[in-house]
């Protein structure tokens, strides 16, 4: 599912699976951990940019694999695989560029907001999609708060309803807007201002960038870790009324 290739000191880590609108499998999301392992310790390359082939960036977890597997009690949802160490905890910081496009939902959101700038075209569609199924979005709503504010996160957490890229940008939430289609150009200019100026302070800017982040989204977990939200009522009919089960 992850596409891999360097050109010019920029790794381009792109969502190869437009078939399904680029949804995360948990093979997916492991081989996305391993590209990011990969730019951190690549030395031909500096900057990443994270974008999704065809339609859209990615609309999240895959419904039917790990949803699924979730509400019938074949896993415990902190197993899955998550990207969140492998950002937060890298070992040489070097600058993640979101770009994104048509669609970044639930997971994807997160993912995308985990990078250290986004940068969307004018049709994207943001969704906190938690509130729609029943799982907490403390996590989403402690970082969206940090950024925008508390009534906006607040909205979008709790609502769950889709919001735009220009929404999102007056909020504070991402970087730049940019006409539909010129996304990826856009961070491509982005990593090479980045990359005239010498690395090792953009490092630490970096590096303590995901260290606050990293102690917000660790605070949501430790107050939400105990609610078994994959076992509230309506929870699975939520879940499996999505996937069309």
């Amino acid at each position: 599912m992850i596409d891999y290739q360097v050109a010019g000191r920029i790794a381009y880590i792109r969502f190869n699976r437009p078939e399904k609108l680029n949804a995360f499998t948990n093979d997916g999301l492991t081989e996305y951990v391993a590209a990011l392992h990969r730019l951190d310790t690549d030395d031909q390359a500096q900057v990443g940019i994270v974008s999704g082939l065809g339609r859209a960036f990615s609309t999240g977890s895959d419904i039917n694999q790990r949803l699924l597997a979730i509400a019938d009690g074949e896993v415990d949802s902190r197993s899955l695989p998550s990207e969140t160490d492998a950002v937060l905890r890298s070992g040489n910081n070097k600058p993640l560029i979101a770009a994104v496009h048509g669609y970044a939902l639930g997971h994807a959101l997160g993912t995308a907001l985990l990078c250290d700038l986004v940068v969307a075209a004018a049709g994207t569609r943001f969704q906190v999609t938690e509130a729609t199924f029943g799982a907490p979005a403390a996590s989403f709503w402690a970082h969206i708060a940090a950024a925008t504010g508390l009534p906006f996160a607040t909205d979008v957490a709790l609502t769950g309803r889709f919001f735009t890229a220009d929404e999102a940008y007056q909020a504070g939430l991402i970087a730049r807007v940019v006409a539909d289609g010129s996304h990826l150009d856009e961070a491509k200019a982005i990593a090479g201002q980045i990359l005239q100026h010498p690395q090792a302070a953009l490092r630490e800017t970096v590096r303590y960038r995901r260290s606050v982040l990293a102690e917000r989204l660790q605070h949501a977990m430790s107050v939400t870790g105990n609610f078994k939200w994959e076992q509230a009522d309506g929870v699975k009919d939520a879940i499996r009324a999505k996937a069309g089960a």
